[in-house]
C-alpha cells in the first residue's frame, strides 16, 4: 500500500463507498479512498496503545476492547477495498454493512470508557480523572500527566460558567465557580513548583455537590434557541458569540464543537438514513473548517464563512432527519422480563432499551428514556441536600446517583449503536445504583 495519508471522515468513506456499490461512483476509485482509511485507522491503533499502556484511566479490559474493535474494523476495511478492486457490488455492499456494525461497536467501546471517567467522589468527569493523577503525584509519582490536565482547567471553568449562564441560578453560582478556580489555579502553582502537595480532595467533594445542583437548575426561556433546530449546533454559535480569542476561551470553543460532532453522530449514526448521513457530512466537514480556523488564528473572515457553512448545511440535515425519521406510533413500551421486579424508574428505562433492539421503538424513545433518568437522579440529588453532612447515608447515595447518570450516558450509547452488550452494561450499572440506593434506604428493590 502506498504512504501517503489523506483525511476521510467516516461518514464520507461510508456514503461514497455505499453509492459506488450502488453504481452511482465507479468502484475501482474507491480503493485509494479506502487504503487511507484503513492507513490512518492503523495508526490510530498504534497510537492508542502507545498512549495507553500506562494510562490509569484506561483499565486493561477496556484498552483491549477498543483495541479489539479498532483491529476488527481495519479487517473490514481490507475486504472493502479488495471488493472495490474486484468490482464486485454485493460484497462491496455488504463489506459496507459490516463497517458500519464495526464504527458503532467502536464507538460503543468509548462510550463505555467515558462513562467510567464518571466514577469518583464527584459528578464531573474532569475533577474526578484531577484527583486520580493528583493521588498518584502526591504519593511521589511523576507530575507530568498531572500538569498536562490542569492545563484543561480554564476550560472546564469556563464550561461551568457557560452552563450557569443558560440556568435560572443564584448570585451565588458565580461565587463557588471562582472559588472553584482559586483552587485549581492554586493547585497548579504548588504542582509547577514542585513543592509538597496538600489535600484537596475533601475541598473538591464539598465543592462539586453545590455546582451539581446547581447545574441542575432549568434552563432559562431561550437559552437553547439560535440559528439552527439543532441545539448541539446552537450552544457552538452561543460559545462563539462570547469568544473573545483569549487562550482559555478558544479552548472551551474546541470543546464545544468535540461535543457537537459527538452529540451529532449519536443522531445520525452509521447505518442510519443515508441521505441523513450525507448531510451530516456536511455539517462535520464545517466544524473541522471552524476548529482549522481557531487552531491556526486565520483571518477572521474565514472563520465567519465557515460559520456561515455550518448553519447552512445543519438546517439542511435538520430537515433530511425530520423527513427520514419514522412517524411516532405512541404504543405503550411492553414489559421485559429482564427487569421484572425492579423499581419503577429502572424497570421503565430499560424496558425502553430492549424494545428497541426488538424494533418496537426508535432511538429517540430511548433517548427520553436515558433523560428521565437523568431527571430521577437530580431530583434525588436535591432531596439529599436536606441530609445533614456527616449522615453516612449520603456517601451510599452519592455513589449510587453516579451510577445512575452512568447509566443514562450508557443508554444514549445504545441509541447511537444498537449494541445490545451495552444494554446489558446499564442493566448492571441500574442494579448497582439500587444496591447502593436501599443500602441508604432510598428505596426498596426486589430481584
Amino acid at each position: 500500500m502506498s504512504t501517503e495519508v489523506r483525511h476521510v471522515r467516516t461518514e464520507e468513506l461510508l456514503t461514497r463507498v455505499r453509492a459506488a456499490a450502488g453504481g452511482a461512483e465507479p468502484m475501482n476509485d474507491m480503493a485509494p479512498l479506502i487504503e487511507s482509511v484503513e492507513l490512518t485507522t492503523q495508526h490510530i491503533l498504534r497510537q492508542f496503545m502507545a498512549d495507553t499502556e500506562y494510562d490509569v484511566e484506561m483499565p486493561p479490559p477496556t484498552r483491549e476492547k477498543i483495541a479489539g474493535a479498532l483491529n476488527v474494523y481495519i479487517g473490514g476495511l481490507a475486504r472493502m477495498r479488495q471488493a472495490s478492486l474486484d468490482q464486485d457490488p454485493r460484497a462491496l455492499s455488504m463489506s459496507v454493512d459490516e463497517a458500519e456494525r464495526n464504527v458503532n461497536s467502536v464507538r460503543s467501546a468509548q462510550t463505555e470508557h467515558h462513562s467510567t471517567l464518571a466514577q469518583g467522589v464527584t459528578v464531573f468527569p474532569f475533577l474526578n480523572r484531577l484527583l486520580t493523577h493528583y493521588a498518584l503525584a502526591r504519593a511521589g509519582g511523576d507530575r507530568t500527566r498531572l500538569m498536562s490536565l490542569l492545563q484543561e482547567a480554564p476550560s472546564f471553568v469556563h464550561w461551568l460558567r457557560f452552563e450557569m449562564a443558560g440556568r435560572q441560578v443564584s448570585p451565588m453560582a458565580a461565587q463557588q465557580v471562582y472559588h472553584l478556580q482559586q483552587l485549581l489555579d492554586a493547585v497548579r502553582t504548588t504542582v509547577q513548583s514542585g513543592g509538597p502537595l496538600p489535600d484537596i480532595q475533601p475541598d473538591l467533594t464539598q465543592l462539586a455537590p453545590q455546582l451539581a445542583v446547581m447545574l441542575e437548575e432549568p434552563l432559562r426561556p431561550g437559552a437553547e434557541k439560535g440559528p439552527t433546530p439543532i441545539s448541539a449546533v446552537n450552544r457552538v454559535f452561543q460559545a462563539l458569540e462570547t469568544c473573545t480569542g483569549e487562550d482559555d476561551e478558544v479552548d472551551f470553543l474546541l470543546t464545544v464543537l468535540s461535543q457537537c460532532r459527538t452529540s451529532l453522530r449519536s443522531v445520525v449514526p452509521p447505518g442510519g438514513m443515508l441521505e441523513a448521513m450525507r448531510r451530516l457530512n456536511f455539517v462535520l466537514n464545517s466544524l473541522d473548517k471552524m476548529e482549522h480556523c481557531l487552531r491556526e488564528r486565520t483571518a477572521f473572515e474565514e472563520l465567519v464563512a465557515a460559520a456561515g457553512q455550518l448553519e447552512a448545511s445543519s438546517k439542511t440535515l435538520a430537515a433530511a432527519v425530520t423527513t427520514a425519521a419514522p412517524k411516532a406510533t405512541h404504543q405503550p413500551i411492553p414489559s421485559n422480563p429482564n427487569t421484572k421486579g425492579l423499581p419503577v424508574i429502572f424497570a421503565s428505562v430499560l424496558d425502553a432499551g430492549y424494545a428497541f433492539l426488538d424494533g418496537l421503538c426508535d432511538a429517540s424513545t430511548v433517548r427520553a428514556a436515558a433523560q428521565h433518568l437523568d431527571t430521577a437522579a437530580s431530583k434525588m440529588q436535591k432531596e439529599s441536600a436536606a441530609i445533614p453532612q456527616g449522615d453516612s447515608r449520603l456517601d451510599a447515595i452519592q455513589e449510587g446517583l453516579e451510577l445512575m447518570r452512568e447509566a443514562s450516558e450508557t443508554l444514549r450509547g445504545l441509541a447511537a449503536s444498537g449494541n445490545a452488550n451495552m444494554l446489558e452494561f446499564a442493566r448492571t450499572q441500574c442494579r448497582q445504583a439500587i444496591e447502593r440506593l436501599e443500602v441508604a434506604g432510598v428505596i426498596k428493590g426486589i430481584f
